[in-house]
């Protein structure tokens, strides 16, 4: 097996295995995000439209705080996962590819910030949890350094 990664290694080009390290992080980090918030048993009620942002906006001044605990848990594991899938599968590399999931997954949280109206304070930590998740979910890898 140490053998086929060697090999793997040396002939792949060690951009394009950051790639699709960073891709894989981030498909990763978004499926663990998913799997955790469906751990939550806030859903919006039945009837309510959800393209309303009035609407949303007052459902979600309803939510107790452990729904956005769950949310930021969900967010900081799935960053982690994703971090360590991205660092685990890159060839050793000055790239940080955990970093750049964490960017990615960032991307996509400011987007659902966007869409749907949230409390300032949590869109502020929610926005720095990606990194800070990625980044321990990077360092959690043992490499050798290049």
């Amino acid at each position: 097996m140490a053998d086929f990664k060697n090999h793997t290694t040396q002939i792949m080009n060690p951009k394009l295995r950051a790639l699709f390290a960073v891709m894989a992080g981030i498909l990763a980090g978004g499926l663990v995000i998913m799997l955790v918030e469906m751990l939550s048993s806030q859903t919006p009620p039945a009837g309510m439209n959800i393209n309303d942002p009035a609407k949303m906006s007052e459902w979600i001044a309803t939510l107790p705080m452990s729904a956005f605990a769950i949310l930021l848990l969900a967010y900081f594991l799935g960053s982690a996962v994703g971090g360590w899938v991205a660092n685990r599968v890159a060839a050793p590399t000055h790239y940080r590819p955990a970093l750049i999931v964490g960017f990615g997954l960032f991307i996509a949280g400011v987007m659902n910030l966007i869409a749907i109206p949230h409390p300032v304070w949590f869109a502020v930590t929610s926005s720095l949890i990606y990194f800070v998740g990625a980044w321990v979910g990077g360092r959690a890898v043992s490499r050798p350094k290049i």
